[in-house]
């Protein structure tokens, strides 16, 4: 499909040309048949300078003087009435050709650009792979996810409306706390925005379309479910580490430690915050688990996390430990 689109980009560029010609012998054609062409008859030498020359008389003014004037407008009204017109029709063609263009362009030069800067994490098609992990005294890689489902994965969702601009944020800001760094120029990187929007628009090019299938984790506790999806940004212990500590979530979504409303309400935010995900200020985004993990795994996640909530903890950060509900009480 792309060299089509390249095809008839290049060959957009003798339309205009055409239209203009077309144009000009329509001119041409007003001019000889009812414009000044058309006058016959001595005409003035030009062995006299112009301003040397006598101006028209009142009767030449009034006559061929007039005549002459209205003939240029005929001629000129059929140019614009052939030009105008033809060249409105093709010219959305045109642009949507050229944009093409720099499309095709900047796929090329992004697919080289992401071969040096992402392909050792994300894999050089995109499909994921694994990264150092950045806390140094952790041997275990860090998963990375595949970037060639970016927009299946978040079709539909409540925190990404524009998969391309959550692309460039995260190419600009990196991913705190995680091997995603900040590739822009402004905060550190060597990336400039341009570059950074072309690697976008690859990423967009080598979209599948293909989810993997949610995961059931039959015959796994919520704990366990929670460490191999959950623990690297919230801790093995839901202390804090990317993401924000999760001891007391539900008193922040307003669990009051013995109300059953309100726990059932600060439950469905928590299902629906791993269902679709969270965009937090100063944290890095979390993804959405929807289509990750079956409704029995986000259950036994949630259950993990209510079986050590508690009430008056920090809001956000580091806990630095886990404590038993019962425990506090």
């Amino acid at each position: 499909m792309q060299p089509v689109i390249a095809a008839e980009a290049g060959g957009s560029g003798t339309v205009p040309v055409l239209i203009l010609i077309v144009a000009l012998a329509g001119f041409a054609l007003a001019y000889f048949v009812v414009g000044p062409g058309k006058r016959k008859g001595p005409k003035r030498r030009g062995d006299i300078p112009l301003s040397k020359r006598p101006y028209h008389s009142d009767e030449e003014l009034e006559t061929t003087g007039l005549e002459r004037a209205m003939s240029w407008g005929v001629a000129l009204a059929v140019f614009a009435s052939l030009f105008i017109p033809l060249y409105w029709l093709i010219e959305p063609a045109r642009i949507n050709n050229a944009v093409d263009e720099f499309y095709l362009k900047d796929v090329a030069a992004g697919r080289a650009e992401f071969q040096n800067a992402c392909a050792s994490c994300h894999g050089t098609e995109g499909g994921g792979g694994s990264a150092p992990h950045p806390d140094s005294d952790i041997e275990a890689a860090w998963p990375v996810p595949a970037l060639n489902n970016i927009v299946a994965r978040y079709e539909g969702s409540e925190i990404v409306d524009d998969v391309y601009e959550h692309i460039l944020l995260t190419l600009r800001y990196g991913r705190p706390g995680t091997p995603m760094n900040a590739f822009s120029v402004q905060n550190g990187g060597v990336y400039s925005d341009n570059q950074l929007e072309q690697i976008a628009a690859y990423v967009l090019s080598i979209q599948t379309g293909e989810v993997p299938e949610a995961q059931a984790f039959e015959g796994r506790s919520g704990s366990d479910v929670f460490s191999a999806n959950c623990a690297r940004c919230h801790g093995p212990d839901a202390g804090g580490y990317v993401g924000p500590q999760l001891v007391n979530v539900y008193e922040r979504y307003g669990w009051s430690g013995e109300d059953d409303q309100t726990l059932q309400e600060a439950r469905a935010v928590v299902r629906q915050t791993i269902e679709q995900g969270r965009l937090l200020p100063s944290y890095a985004p979390m993804p959405p688990f929807e289509d990750q993990l079956t409704d029995d795994a986000i259950d036994r996640v949630i259950e993990h996390l209510e079986s050590f909530q508690v009430t008056g903890g920090p809001r956000t950060g580091q806990l630095g430990g886990t404590r038993n509900l019962e425990e506090d009480n």
